[in-house]
């Protein structure tokens, strides 16, 4: 199954439903970049919440997660946008962590500590940043307090990751329901029984569940809006990677050209490398001393 982003409208038309596969993604990083099971499994829960926070936005509009916790993985960044496209990282890919019953402990590689940052560029004068504090490291219920407080939605999230003994994603993803304004309270009560009778969103892909079939199972009169492939998509360019050298000031500039000679640069989201040779640093270095940096 590949990956795809299905919305939906259900119950009666009271809640926006959003489920979402993102294995194939998760696992092209995963291979590319020697991700060990718990970073996997860290970065598959948040890349499948960006994915579904992707398919909040219409045309241009693009969405980044940071989350900043106190585990060992450190940070992790995911970049999504409208249409599909979908990016991560996290900066301590080889951290692994599990219970004593042989599961990740993705609290142990998160932290129960730290912060999430949440910037939509909405194609306005000023991008939406907003922030919450993470409550437990698990993700799911970190953004479902993150949808509470920072935008006022009431939101229930289910995310998950299962990974084999090779160390690779066999499922990855997710799904969301957000309540519409004056829902009446007993549909709330409503899902909120329904989502805690259901078995894990690991479990239901792994045993053959698509997005679709997700999205039924929670609503039976749930009407399908749209289905979006998702797809891994690097911005990346030697150009950008210039940019990121020019900011280092023309003194950081000439160390490296006294030092090395050249460099050697590597993309965090895929691992593409750029080299730069003394010329090329040369002529960085004396761009920036005309910029005066």
């Amino acid at each position: 199954m590949s990956d795809i982003l299905v919305k939906a409208l259900g119950y009666n038309s009271s809640a926006r439903i959003y489920a979402v596969t993102t294995t194939d993604a998760l696992n092209l990083i995963g291979d590319r970049l020697s991700y060990f099971p718990s970073a996997l499994d860290a970065l598959g829960r948040v890349m499948s919440m960006g994915a579904i926070m992707g398919g909040t936005l219409k045309d241009e509009e693009t969405v980044t997660i940071r989350i900043d916790g106190d585990g060992q993985i450190g940070r992790i960044i995911v970049d999504a946008d409208a249409h599909g496209a979908i990016r991560g990282y996290a900066e301590n890919p080889h951290c692994h962590f599990e219970y004593n019953d042989f599961r990740l402990n993705a609290k142990a590689t998160i932290g129960s500590k730290g912060m999430i940052t949440v910037i939509k560029d909405l194609k306005l004068k000023e991008p939406f940043i907003g922030y919450t504090p993470i409550i437990n490291g698990e993700i799911a219920e970190d953004f479902a307090y993150y949808y509470s407080v920072s935008e006022q939605i009431p939101t229930a999230i289910a995310l998950g990751v299962l990974v084999d003994t090779e160390g690779r994603a066999v499922v990855s993803g997710g799904f969301m329901v957000q309540l519409l304004p004056n829902t009446p309270e007993e549909i709330a009560v409503e899902i909120e029984d329904k989502i805690k009778s259901m078995p894990t969103i690991s479990e239901m892909l792994s045993s053959g569940f698509t997005p679709e079939d997700i999205i039924k199972n929670i609503s039976k009169d749930a009407k399908i809006l749209s289905t979006t492939q998702l797809e891994f998509k690097c911005n990346c360019s030697k150009e950008k990677f210039a940019k990121g050298i020019l900011s280092l000031g023309s003194k950081e500039i000439k160390d490296i050209i006294d030092e090395d000679h050249d460099c050697n640069t590597t993309c965090h989201f895929c691992g593409s490398e750029y080299h730069f040779t003394d010329e090329e640093l040369i002529e960085l270095y004396n761009d920036a001393k005309k910029a005066g940096k």
